[in-house]
């Protein structure tokens, strides 16, 4: 499969499997983070989850994905998957992603989305105050990273991806999100 056709498929899964979902959960008091696991030669979901806040405050979008995917009763080998992540990783989530063993890992929006459009900083200082990083490496032992948005500066038709991309900003835009304390934050 061709980049663009890559792109095109996981930009498919946020719009029309992850975020549906999300709009669900969100209406229910959930966060609006969101992953889908992903076959590496089809690009089929094998999982898709969401921001599930309410059963406990550690299950992110990842985790949530994650918990879901490990209590599938026949699956495939992460290491033959990608993960799909709607935002960059939190540590937690980061973390868990690498446990979980996949190799490939792929984000829309970045660290500096979350905290400008989406009004929340927390991952950003979360990796600073206990971590003195600043996210995660693309490049690591455990996994490499790849940005749906930087990707698209290597395809031949960038500009056919702006609607979709412009479609998904909008919907997420649009989603209430409760309020909620995040932990050392005043």
């Amino acid at each position: 499969m061709r980049d663009g056709e890559k792109i095109e498929r996981m930009l498919d899964v946020i719009k029309d499997e992850i975020l549906p979902l999300t709009e669900c959960e969100v209406k229910r008091g959930n966060h609006v983070f969101g992953g889908a696991i992903l076959r590496s030669d089809t690009l089929t979901s094998v999982m898709v989850g969401s921001n599930n806040r309410i059963e406990s405050p550690l299950f992110h979008g990842e985790i949530d994905t994650l918990n879901r995917f490990f209590k599938l009763p026949v699956r495939p080998q992460t290491n033959e998957l990608i993960f799909l992540a709607t935002h960059d990783p939190c540590p937690m989530c980061a973390a868990a992603i690498a446990w979980a063993g996949f190799r490939e890992v792929w984000v829309l929006f970045g660290y500096r989305d979350v905290e400008c459009d989406f009004g929340m900083p927390v991952d950003l200082e979360m990796y600073r105050e206990i971590f003195g990083a600043n996210g995660i490496t693309s490049e690591n032992k455990f996994f490499t990273k790849h940005s749906i948005k930087e990707a698209l500066a290597e395809v031949s038709d960038p500009d056919k991806f702006s609607p979709v991309i412009e479609e998904i900003e909008k919907r997420y835009a649009a989603l209430e999100v409760s309020d909620f304390d995040y932990p050392g934050l005043e």
